[in-house]
C-alpha cells in the first residue's frame, strides 16, 4: 500500500511557508487510475487541462467525488497558482513560475500529475517539446512544437526528404537524416538556438539512423561506407568513429539503453529484419527473440525501465506497435490500428509511447498511448496535414 505526502502552502507576509500533509491511503475504483477533477478561471486552461488527464491514461476526469479537486488559475504575473485539493481540505497551493502564462499552465500540470501520481509512480509529461517531420508546405521540412500544438515552429526549410529527428540530452540539438545537398542520406544536427545546421556524417553512402547516448557523450548510427549498413558510434569529444561490428547484413535503427551500456537495433541476417542487442563498445552480437514476427523493425529502449524495449512488426498485414518485455521473455502487441502504426518512441516519463498512424490514404499523424491501460489518444487534428516521425524531450 502507498502513503502519499503532499505540501500544504500558504502566504505569511509574501513568503511561502510549506508543511507537509500525510494523506491516508487512497481508495480507488480501479488500482491502475486516479480520479480528479479540473477547474480553472481560464477557458482555454481549462480545455486543454480536461483534455492532458483524459488523455494521460492514469486519470480519469469527473464531475464529483474526486480523488483530487485540481484548480489553476492565472495571476497578474506570468505565473499561475496551482491548488490540489480532497474533500474540500487543501492539500497543495503555489504559484509556478514560467516565462509565459502557458509555459506556467504546463509546468503546473507536471506538477500536478507528480503530486497526485506519486502512488503509481507517475512523472512529468507536458511541458516539453515534440520535433516531428511535417508538410506543411509542400516538402518534408522539420518542426518543433509544445505538448497541445499551439506553438509550432518550422526548423528546416530546405525542400528536401527528413526522416526522423531525435533530441540530444537537455533538449539544446537535434539529429536527423536528410538528403539535402548531396541527394543521399547524410546525417546533420541542428542547434536549436543558433539554428545552425551542421554534417554528423557524411560518408559515400548511407548515414542514418543517429541517436545521442543518454549521457550526450556518443551518437550511435549506421553507415554504408563499406558497401552494407553496419553500427557505429562516435565518440563527441574525441571525434573518434568506432564500428561495432562488421557484418555481411544491414543494421539500422540503433537504440542506447537507459544506462547506455548497450545498444539494440534491427538487423536482416535471418533475411528479414529481427532485433539484436550488442555492447557499447562492441562485443557479441544476440538476437532478441521475440517470436511476434518475421519482420521487426524501429527498436527503442525504454529510457526509465531497462526490462522493456517498443518496437514495429508486421501483424497481419499492417504495422503494429510491440512492446517486449526482457525479464518475461515476452512481446505484447499495443496497437490496433486499421491503417498501421509504426516510429514507436518512448516519451521520457517511460509509460507513455509518441507512434506514426496511418489513419487516411496518404495522411499520417502522431498518437499518444499509454503503455499501462492501452488508453490512446491523436495529438493534433488533421489541419496539421501530414506528420510522422515524432520525438519528445522535456
Amino acid at each position: 500500500m502507498f502513503r502519499l505526502l503532499l505540501y500544504s502552502s500558504y502566504f505569511i507576509s509574501n513568503l511561502l511557508v510549506a508543511s507537509v500533509i500525510e494523506l491516508p491511503d487512497l481508495v480507488r475504483t480501479s488500482a491502475q487510475t486516479i480520479s480528479v477533477t479540473f477547474e480553472s478561471d481560464n477557458d482555454e486552461f481549462k480545455k486543454l487541462g480536461r483534455r492532458a488527464f483524459a488523455m494521460h491514461g492514469a486519470y480519469r476526469h469527473v464531475s464529483s467525488g474526486a480523488d483530487y479537486t485540481l484548480v489553476l488559475n492565472k495571476t497578474d504575473s506570468t505565473d499561475v497558482y496551482l491548488e490540489i485539493s480532497r474533500n474540500s481540505e487543501i492539500l497543495y497551493q503555489a504559484n509556478i513560475h514560467g516565462v509565459t502564462p502557458y509555459e506556467s499552465f504546463l509546468k503546473a500540470l507536471d506538477r500536478s500529475v507528480e503530486l497526485t501520481g506519486r502512488p503509481l509512480g507517475l512523472k512529468a509529461l507536458f511541458a516539453g517539446q515534440f520535433a516531428f517531420v511535417g508538410k506543411r508546405t509542400g516538402y518534408t521540412e522539420l518542426y518543433q512544437s509544445d505538448f497541445f500544438f499551439k506553438e509550432i515552429e518550422q526548423l528546416t526549410f530546405d525542400a528536401s526528404l527528413v526522416t526522423r529527428p531525435r533530441w540530444s540530452p537537455g533538449r539544446g540539438n537535434l539529429l536527423f537524416t536528410s538528403y539535402f545537398k548531396s541527394g543521399f542520406p547524410d546525417l546533420f544536427k541542428l542547434d536549436l538556438k543558433s539554428k545552425k545546421c551542421s554534417a554528423i556524417a557524411s560518408f559515400k553512402g548511407t548515414n542514418t539512423g543517429g541517436i545521442y547516448s543518454p549521457n550526450g557523450q556518443s551518437i550511435a548510427m549506421t553507415l554504408s561506407v563499406d558497401g552494407n549498413s553496419d553500427l557505429y558510434v562516435i565518440d563527441l569529444y574525441s571525434r573518434v568513429l568506432k564500428r561495432l561490428a562488421k557484418t555481411p547484413s544491414i543494421e539500422s535503427n540503433p537504440s542506447w539503453s537507459p544506462e547506455g551500456d548497450q545498444l539494440v537495433f534491427a538487423s536482416d541476417r535471418l533475411g528479414n529484419p529481427q532485433l539484436y542487442c550488442i555492447g557499447a563498445s562492441g562485443g557479441k552480437i544476440k538476437r532478441i527473440r521475440t517470436d511476434i514476427s518475421k519482420y521487426c523493425t524501429e527498436p527503442e529502449w525504454n529510457p526509465v525501465d531497462r526490462d522493456l524495449i517498443v518496437f514495429t512488426a508486421s501483424i497481419g498485414g499492417t504495422f503494429q506497435v510491440i512492446q517486449y518485455s526482457f525479464q518475461e521473455d515476452k512481446s505484447t502487441v499495443l496497437s490496433n490500428a486499421s491503417g498501421g502504426a509504426l516510429e514507436p518512441s518512448w516519451m521520457p516519463d517511460g509509460r507513455h509511447i509518441l507512434y506514426t498512424e496511418r489513419y487516411k490514404k496518404g495522411l499520417t499523424r502522431l498518437m499518444l498511448m499509454d503503455s499501462i491501460t492501452k488508453k490512446v489518444s491523436p495529438l493534433h487534428s488533421a489541419k496539421l496535414g501530414t506528420v510522422s516521425g515524432g520525438a519528445y524531450n522535456l
